[in-house]
């Protein structure tokens, strides 16, 4: 399958400017580094299998310490192609010079070896992907943890969108969006990625491309594609979150995660998709949101599904429903009577509250309680949730090379 882009930028690029929302701003005053390719060789210890992070859709990836150590960067060796190709790396060079957010894996530099071979500088992302995170993580993640990782993929997607001209991804799945130091999503890997207007000639031209189970079921020729198309891959992946389970599963009937949990959606099923590694959230509410924002996404016409923006916008809402249930309605109020008390004589009770929290561990506080016609402990504990389970491995882009674990961009 062939991919056509607009003219490759071999030189120093200036970002664009993009005049939106502080939390979707575009940054344009970084540039872009043309890397030498001892610089590369250098940096990735003559790209050595001690450096190697894995198999990116495109090529091998490697970890490279670039300026005296002061930057850890990745480093994706490419195929060299025809002069006059311009190839998925032309294109995610292209691309990324142009648009730059936090939400995304964003471009270092590049290099243009002298046998065509070309090799794109992007940051390093040292905590995988979102697909390791959901499927082969022993402790599974917990509702809150998901929800702020989905509304930042949301975000990311929406500043492409948003862009002039706008970016349309073409292959946001799980394993696309890559986890930083912090633990915050990052799109990358554009290799399939289309920039400018869905009318121009170059995109109307330019054959459908994506991943099994993520694909728009409408994107059957050039003219079909839209930011719509994003947005239904989303809406698997959103799925894919809140169940747990694989966009594409043969363990499953139907395997596919659109076949299986729009029909319980419909019928009102929501807790019935829930990861059962961690159960339904304690709000039955949030269930419910997150599955009819995640059938929305999937409607079978393009012309139903939400926009990223609005997409960002409920996911930001359930996000503070999640937060608020976690101080308030989600303590689980446990009062049970015990002989004595450590305050003193006497018959006491001891007030558990369990709070379950994704990103804290075992946490106590102990309050006196100073009634006077007793001495009494409140004893506040906060859980982290700690399920566990193994999931399946990931959806192959269409004309793609993936293999191994999924390194960085």
């Amino acid at each position: 399958m062939g991919y056509l882009s607009c003219n490759a930028i071999p030189v120093i690029c200036h970002f664009l400017t993009h005049s939106s929302s502080s939390s979707n701003k575009v940054r344009h005053d970084d540039e872009i580094t043309h890397f030498s390719y001892s610089d590369l060789q250098a940096a990735t210890n003559n790209f050595s299998t001690r450096m190697f992070l894995g198999n990116g859709s495109h090529g091998r990836v490697y970890r490279a310490v670039l300026h005296r150590g002061k930057l850890v960067a990745a480093v994706k060796k490419t195929k060299g192609g025809r002069k006059r190709e311009l190839s998925p790396a032309d294109n995610e060079i292209e691309i990324l010079s142009k648009v730059r957010h936090p939400g995304l894996v964003n471009l270092v530099g590049f290099c243009v070896h002298s046998d065509g071979e070309k090799l794109i500088v992007v940051e390093y992302m040292p905590n995988g992907t979102l697909h390791h995170l959901l499927h082969t993580r022993k402790k599974a993640v917990g509702w809150r943890k998901r929800v702020g990782l989905a509304l930042e993929v949301a975000r990311a997607i929406h500043s492409l969108h948003s862009a002039n001209p706008p970016v349309i991804h073409r292959d946001i799945k799980s394993s696309n969006v890559l986890l930083d130091r912090n633990m915050s999503a990052r799109v990358g890997d554009f290799g399939l990625a289309l920039r400018g207007h869905v009318e121009d000639v170059r995109i109307k031209c330019t054959p459908p491309a994506g991943t099994l189970g993520y694909l728009d079921p409408t994107y059957l020729a050039p003219a079909d594609l839209s930011t719509k198309s994003d947005v239904f891959s989303f809406g698997v992946l959103l799925l894919e979150m809140i169940s747990g389970r694989n966009a594409i599963d043969l363990h499953y009937s139907p395997p596919s995660i659109i076949d299986w949990a729009i029909p319980l959606i419909n019928n009102g099923d929501f807790v019935d998709i829930c990861d059962p590694r961690i159960g339904p959230p304690a709000d039955a509410s949030v269930a419910r949101q997150l599955a009819q924002l995640a059938s929305r996404c999937v409607a079978v016409e393009a012309e139903r599904r939400p926009e990223m923006g609005e997409v960002a916008k409920c996911l930001k809402e359930i996000s503070k429903r999640l937060e608020s249930s976690s101080s308030w309605s989600n303590f689980t109020i446990c009062v049970r009577k015990r002989e004595g008390s450590a305050c003193g004589s006497g018959r006491g009770r001891q007030l558990v509250v369990s709070d379950i929290d994704d990103n804290q561990g075992v946490q106590e506080t102990v309050v006196k309680d100073s009634k006077a016609s007793s001495h009494r402990e409140s004893l506040i504990t906060s859980i982290g949730t700690r399920p566990r389970g193994e999931g399946m491995s990931r959806s192959r882009s269409v004309g793609s090379v993936e293999g191994g674990h999924k390194a960085s961009g």
